[in-house]
């Protein structure tokens, strides 16, 4: 039993740090600024929701989802990069602090864009490191229990991050409204940045060994005899 216990221990931990529940609250506080307090706790809800379903799917089939597809983890590293940047860009020039007036004569839904599925709940909670660490902690477990067991870690994790949420949620109040405005263009600006750099990461996890091998030896073996004719041709 107390070996269980360790295991939810660790896999609780790692799995917690590696979904970097800071930046999770600085963003979710950020993007839901236009939000009231019943729409940035909807919206915690949902992403939180979302993103705990996606990840208890992977843990429970692996890779072989990916596989099945053809899909390989630098292409969906890649993806989730073009999501975030098209999203950051469009925070950037989104003009959603300024029709305050129109939100409060009841166009709020016209005014206001739903970001509790995407980007909240994919990729930003749930995201490719996320979901490649799940399955990854999921293929160490030995036997039906320590299953059963990673799956209860990744449900208590999930929970203590609705939970802080909920808390920023209500913690927002505190904050003027130039302070919201500010922090909702920033962390566009940061988003934008973050889908950069996860682009970058699917192109170091691209499979390049996709590439037929007699023509790279074709191409090396060129580059070869080539290399003697420039040093004489030099050399005369």
């Amino acid at each position: 039993m107390l070996g269980y216990v360790q295991y939810l221990v660790q896999y609780f931990s790692r799995l917690f740090i590696i979904s970097c529940p800071l930046a999770i609250i600085a963003l979710f506080v950020s993007m839901t600024a236009p939000y009231t307090l019943a729409e940035r706790i909807r919206a915690a809800k949902v992403g939180v929701s979302v993103a705990y379903g996606t990840v208890l799917f992977f843990s429970i089939v692996g890779e072989k989802f990916f596989e099945f597809l053809g899909i390989t983890m630098g292409a969906f590293y890649i993806t989730g990069g073009v999501i975030l940047a098209m999203l950051g860009v469009s925070m950037l020039n989104s003009d959603d602090m300024d029709n305050d007036k129109a939100a409060s004569k009841g166009d709020t839904k016209k005014n206001k864009v739903d970001i509790s599925v995407t980007p909240l709940g994919i990729p930003i909670i749930c995201g490719p490191a996320c979901i490649t660490a799940t399955i990854a902690l999921q293929s160490q477990a030995e036997g039906f229990v320590q299953n059963v067991v990673g799956m209860i870690a990744i449900t208590l994790v999930f929970g203590v991050l609705y939970l802080l949420l909920v808390f920023s949620a209500k913690g927002t109040k505190w904050l003027t409204p130039m302070v919201l405005k500010l922090s909702f263009k920033l962390s566009g600006l940061i988003i934008a940045s973050l889908g950069v750099q996860m682009i970058f990461s699917g192109l170091r996890h691209a499979d390049l060994q996709a590439l037929p091998p007699q023509s790279v030896t074709h191409t090396t073996q060129a580059v070869q005899w080539e290399r003697p004719a420039e040093k004489h041709f030099f050399v005369s």
